[in-house]
């Protein structure tokens, strides 16, 4: 004897929407993973994009913080680490770019 089943898949799951911080901790984790992709790859990737996406995810992070998010999905788990973090790259590639005269991509 079989049953009819209905869909079943993600689809299916229910899953309540998410609260304002949890989007904007959820964006700001999807950049954090950006940056340290550009941090791993350096070599082959435009300094540019780290600085971009290390500022990007600072901004992210602190708005996340300032909706009440205190952990993260992030390596570092807290926010405020992760913006420490993410500002000292920022400082470090800034200064590679402008004042050591790195190299800008093609």
């Amino acid at each position: 004897m079989t049953g009819v089943v209905g869909p079943v898949g993600p689809q299916s799951y229910a899953r309540p929407p998410r609260t304002r911080p949890e989007k904007y901790e959820n964006l700001a984790f999807t950049f954090c993973r950006m940056g340290t992709v550009g941090l791993i790859a350096w070599v082959l990737s435009p300094a540019v994009f780290v600085l971009l996406v290390s500022v990007i995810a600072i901004g992210l992070y602190a708005r996340s913080i300032s909706l009440g998010v205190s952990w993260t999905k992030c390596f570092l788990r807290r926010p405020t680490l992760i913006v420490g973090f993410w500002g000292v790259v920022a400082i470090a590639d800034a200064y590679w770019l402008f004042v050591l005269g790195g190299s800008w991509p093609a």
